[in-house]
Formats: structure tokens, C-alpha cells, sequence
């Protein structure tokens, strides 16, 4: 993308074409952390989902622009091209799990709402202790124990606890997002759709009745589908995907804010301002400055 300088990692230091050839990886946050003074610059990974849980220490971490406080009980979940930092407090640990989407394909094929599910970047809070804490930590555990040995059905083994991992966030994001309806639901389906084409098409700023038109709806239904099923309008789904773009942008690129509109699809830079100040509550100039 024009303006991008976020390097791109298969695991983070390592050149793309040094594939990992597991089904999962599988290593303690101090391993890599450590290494590099217990900071870890921005950049991104095109094909890998990652999921961390830190169970001592702490720090702050930075998603797509966005920071968040880490300490033990934080998880997180990075799907493929989130732009993500760390600055972790000496001695953090836990664990940091790396699947490839071809190693989820059969989560994916016989649960169609986790791809949407584990398609956001997230960062949670379970309590220490708790049973949902206790069932990831030692889901993680058991799969290091695993990934660090070498026994026989090693690949196939890794390939299952890669989907124990990802279901686990599976749930945590349909419990965080009230998403309590079952894949065939015709409005889980709707949003679903619509978010996939979000994606595709917020930089052309598609009005909603095209969006609904596309789809094969009323504007009111799907704008209160997604009420229900996101907890947000319509128009708010778009809008706030405009807004993690615009603030990736901001913080780990050198464009301009003028060229920064010009790529989100906005006519007037002046307009841009407008929109990413009424939603962030700074002007992207004060925003960039400030992160």
C-alpha cells in the first residue's frame, strides 16, 4: 500500500520467505520479548492469526493505532495484517500462539461464524483464576508442551490444539460481542455479509441503500440486524472501519493527512478532519502527534 513502511514478519525478526512449518507455533512472550529489550516495534504478519495471554507482568500494546493496557488476564487476538506494538515491563510472560489460517481451515469449515468471529482485532480481560482463564492457560500449556517435543503425530496434534486455541477466542468474542444467535440465522448471516463487504468497499463510501440493495434487504432491517447482533448501526460499522484505517495511517505512516483522505475516499481533506474529529475527539494532526 502507498505510504506503508510497517514491516511485515512471519514471526516477528524473521523474513517472510522463514515459514514456520508447524501447524502451530507456540512460544513464552519472554522468549522474543526479551531479546529485544522487551519492545516490539510495530509490524504486522499478512497470513497468521495470533493469540496472547499474559499471565505475569504487563505493559501497553498498540492495535491498529488504538493502545491498550496489558496485565495478567489480558488476551489478545491479531488477525492477519493488524498493525501491532508492544512495550512490555521487564520480566512479562505468558504465551503468544501463531496459526496460519490454512491451519484453521476445518474450524473454519464446520463453524462458518468463527472467521467473522476472529476476523476483528480484540483485546480482552479475563479474571485470573477464573475458570475461562484457568482453560486457557492450560490449553496453552499443553500445546507448548507439545510444539516443544517430538513425538510421533506431532503436525496432527498441533493442528488440534490450534483449533482449541482459536475456539477459545471464538467464544470469548461471541461472548464480548452478545453475538448469542447460531450461524444459520438469517440476521447472523446478514451481518455477516455486510461486514465481508465493508471491508471490501468502505473506501468507495457506499451509501447504505446500496449496501442493502446488494444484499438484498431493507435499510432498517439490516441497520437494526447489526443493532442487535453488534450492538452498533449500520452506519456505525462503516464508520468505524474508516476510523481503524484513518488511524493506522496516522500513526505508522509519514502521508500527509490531505493524501490520508485522498486514500479513504474522502473528496475534501477538510471533510476528513470533520469526520475523524467528531469520532476520535482530536483532529488527526493532534492525534498523530499525541500517539
Amino acid at each position: 500500500m502507498p505510504g506503508r513502511s510497517v514491516p511485515a514478519y512471519w514471526l516477528y525478526g524473521e523474513r517472510l520467505t522463514e515459514r514456520f512449518p508447524d501447524a502451530l507455533h507456540i512460544e513464552p512472550i519472554v522468549a522474543r520479548s526479551s531479546l529485544h529489550g522487551w519492545t516490539i516495534q510495530p509490524h504486522m504478519h499478512h497470513d497468521l492469526f495470533q493469540f496472547f495471554l499474559v499471565t505475569a507482568g504487563g505493559g501497553r500494546t498498540r492495535v491498529d493505532g488504538r493502545e491498550h493496557a496489558l496485565s495478567p488476564g489480558s488476551v489478545l487476538l491479531l488477525p492477519p495484517s493488524t498493525i501491532h506494538e508492544f512495550a512490555f515491563l521487564d520480566d512479562t510472560d505468558g504465551f503468544v500462539a501463531s496459526a496460519a489460517a490454512t491451519s484453521l481451515k476445518r474450524l473454519f469449515a464446520s463453524e462458518p461464524e468463527a472467521r467473522a468471529l476472529l476476523g476483528s482485532a480484540a483485546v480482552l480481560h479475563v479474571p485470573v483464576g477464573g475458570g475461562h482463564y484457568a482453560g486457557l492457560d492450560a490449553t496453552l500449556r499443553l500445546a507448548m508442551s507439545e510444539f516443544a517435543a517430538n513425538r510421533p503425530v506431532r503436525e496432527f496434534s498441533l493442528g488440534a490444539y490450534a483449533d482449541l486455541i482459536a475456539a477459545w477466542f471464538v467464544r470469548a468474542m461471541r461472548g464480548a460481542r452478545a453475538v448469542a444467535e447460531p450461524a444459520r440465522d438469517a440476521r447472523a448471516e446478514l451481518v455477516h455479509r455486510f461486514v465481508e463487504r465493508v471491508e471490501t468497499r468502505f473506501q468507495h463510501h457506499d451509501a447504505l441503500t446500496d449496501y442493502a440493495r446488494m444484499l438484498g434487504a431493507s435499510v432498517p432491517h439490516l441497520s437494526r440486524s447489526c443493532r442487535e447482533l453488534l450492538g452498533r448501526s449500520a452506519a456505525r460499522v462503516i464508520q468505524d472501519r474508516l476510523m481503524i484505517e484513518a488511524r493506522r495511517d496516522l500513526v505508522y505512516t509519514s502521508m500527509s493527512i490531505s493524501r490520508i483522505s485522498f486514500r479513504l475516499g474522502f473528496a475534501d481533506p477538510a471533510y476528513f478532519s470533520r469526520f475523524f474529529s467528531k469520532r476520535a475527539g482530536v483532529s488527526p494532526s493532534d492525534y498523530r502527534t499525541k500517539t
